[in-house]
């Protein structure tokens, strides 16, 4: 032990322990210099606006944009054509890090299935409220013969019934028919949808 106290205290070991500091100081030095490189430290990248960009155009428009990009979802949008960037996180203009990975969604290229809802009974304003909250649209809007005067009697799509429940395209059309209304009541519809005249009697 009076050896090993006597070596600590030695001008050897203290040349030494001091050699060892300063190159352990030099390795984490160079380590986090090299680091910061690595991860362009302090670099940023202005993010580009990917909105309206195709999906093929994609590869070429990020280069030299210094950022990456992922799709992460697709959503369903009948005003847009199929794999067009219609929303990206971060959004354009934001300073990030270089190489950065933009997450981007694009319209699907298929419409999602859903469940038809029932329209039957129901008044001609519900149904066109409901067929347009489900993401559906309303075709033409015809008066038949009935005991429900404005009522939806019968639900069709492409001219054919369709049950509550079948499987329905988003955004495919319904057509409708509904009880003769009464003299003097108008049935409230969309402005895009069409009416037969009502039948003279």
């Amino acid at each position: 032990m009076k050896d090993f106290f006597g070596y600590i205290k030695s001008k050897v070991f203290v040349k030494h322990f001091i050699l060892a500091i300063v190159c352990l100081a030099f390795v984490l030095w160079a380590l986090f210099k090299l680091l910061g490189v690595y991860t362009h430290h302090g670099e940023t990248a202005e993010v580009p606006d990917f909105k309206g960009k195709t999906i093929s155009e994609l590869d070429a428009f990020v280069t030299d944009k210094h950022v990456g990009y992922l799709i992460i979802d697709s959503i369903y949008d009948p005003k847009e054509k199929s794999g067009i960037v219609i929303k990206q996180d971060p959004e354009a203009k934001s300073l990030v890090k270089h190489n950065r990975i933009i997450y981007l969604y694009v319209t699907s290229t298929q419409a999602p299935q859903m469940a038809m809802p029932k329209l039957v009974d129901r008044s001609t304003r519900q149904a066109v409220f409901m067929i347009e909250s489900y993401g559906l649209r309303v075709g033409k809007i015809t008066e038949i013969a009935g005991d429900c005067k404005g009522c939806v009697l019968k639900q069709y799509f492409n001219g054919k019934e369709i049950a509550p429940g079948d499987a329905i395209k988003k955004g495919s059309k319904i057509d409708l028919a509904v009880g003769k209304k009464e003299e003097g009541y108008n049935v409230p519809v969309d402005s895009t949808t069409a009416m037969n005249e009502p039948e003279e009697n």
